[in-house]
């Protein structure tokens, strides 16, 4: 049976006028990616990652990833790549056209992006997220209220900037797959966060992990990342009353128990964010998801936006003993957490240093003295990395003459 297809429509607040470079930072391997998380009360969870990055032949290519997974463990993959002129991306600032060449587009869409059958639109008043795939059977259309006054949220500054677009935005959502006589209706939460870097991501961060919470108690996301030289940055955000987001930066986040899983990565078997105001500590249980998050780049653009150890994602289920100080309760109980791997992990048991404010700082550890890791380029790699980086050039200089 074909569903018929809206768009997902996501919890976002509006975003400010932004300019196209902005968004995508300049750099010949730049990217910008959303990453979302929705969690439903029958149990279906849903994750997704829309990517654009300016690595490979032309000046952007994009990629879409994601999986529904049902009550009872059914998993449904989705996925889409394209290359230069072969997908939408209006990323104006400014409400997008139809005029611009598709018909579905709407007056108040702030930005656009198509990737075959995937689709992210962010606007003032609702935001979209559609998947209407026929070759792989799956067709995704959830709808996210947007409470009135939210703005995104920054979280971490620099370079790899990451900025909070959603946090637990009451969902409905209808969901379809080959196999299945009717679409069935969905009622949850989704928290959406946007990353984008101008270098190589892998030449600037070596891991990061997500917990999410979301549920009818509220929701919470703790994000912790380490970058390449060696400095690691953690947040923790909560809606209080009346929707208002707070936040606090743990000093540290202590990485407890490593231990070898069925995915191929060891990870740690709790998290223990340290600070004044917090308690308790999250523990990790089974692994349910392990992907290589570039599947979905087509390959010559996977060989110039990365080279080296495959990164890997790995989703948990977690329970949370956090508490806090602070005047609202963090809910504690079953979380989500997300583990990303931008090089295998070496040493886990390497101190830690907290970086409060989202910048540099001097490390008082002899490895603070040694460059960021960085894999090593092949001759032919590289050569086809330059080749490409000089085709972008040409194509630039053309458009400003």
């Amino acid at each position: 049976m074909r569903l018929a297809l809206g768009l997902l429509t996501l919890g976002l607040a509006a975003l400010p006028v932004l300019a196209h470079s902005e968004i995508l930072p300049n750099g010949d391997c730049a990217g910008v990616y959303w990453d979302l998380t929705a969690v439903f009360d029958s149990g279906d969870r849903i994750y997704a990652r829309v990517l654009v990055t300016r690595a490979g032949p032309g000046d952007r290519n994009a990629a879409s990833l994601g999986h529904w997974f049902e009550p009872d463990g059914t998993r449904t993959p989705f996925q889409n790549g394209r290359g230069e002129g072969r997908f939408e991306f209006s990323p104006t600032g400014q409400p997008v056209r139809p005029s611009l060449g598709s018909a579905s587009l709407r007056a108040e869409d702030r930005l656009h992006l198509r990737i075959g059958s995937t689709r992210l639109d962010l606007g003032d008043a609702v935001h979209h997220f559609a998947v209407d795939n026929d070759k792989r059977g799956v067709k995704l259309l959830v709808s996210v209220e947007v409470p009135t006054g939210s703005e995104p949220a920054p979280i971490f500054a620099g370079d790899l900037e990451v900025e909070l677009v959603a946090l637990g935005g009451r969902t409905t959502a209808r969901v379809w797959r080959t196999g299945m006589d009717t679409p069935r209706s969905l009622r949850g939460w989704t928290t959406l966060v946007r990353t984008r870097h101008a270098a190589c991501e892998h030449s600037l961060a070596v891991r990061r992990v997500d917990v999410h919470r979301l549920g009818p108690e509220g929701p919470w996301l703790l994000i912790h990342q380490q970058l390449a030289n060696g400095v690691e940055q953690s947040w923790l955000g909560w809606r209080a009353a009346g929707g208002v987001l707070r936040s606090l930066r743990p000093d540290e986040v202590a990485f407890e128990d490593w231990r070898a899983n069925a995915a191929g990565s060891p990870l740690p078997q709790r998290l223990r964010p340290k600070s004044h105001e917090l308690r308790g500590s999250i523990g990790i249980g089974a692994v349910h998801l392990s992907i290589d998050p570039l599947d979905a780049l087509p390959r010559l653009v996977r060989m110039l936006y990365w080279f080296g150890a495959s990164p890997r994602r790995i989703w948990a289920d977690a329970t949370s003993e956090l508490t806090s100080s602070a005047p609202e309760t963090l809910p504690r109980g079953a979380v989500i957490a997300s583990f990303t791997f931008l090089h295998p992990p070496d040493d886990p048991t390497r101190s830690s240093f907290r970086d409060p404010g989202g910048s540099d700082v001097a490390l008082a550890d002899r490895r603070s003295e040694q460059p960021p890791r960085r894999a090593p380029r092949a001759g032919r790699v590289g050569r086809i990395r330059g080749a490409a980086a000089a085709s972008r050039r040409r194509s630039r200089r053309d458009r400003e003459r």
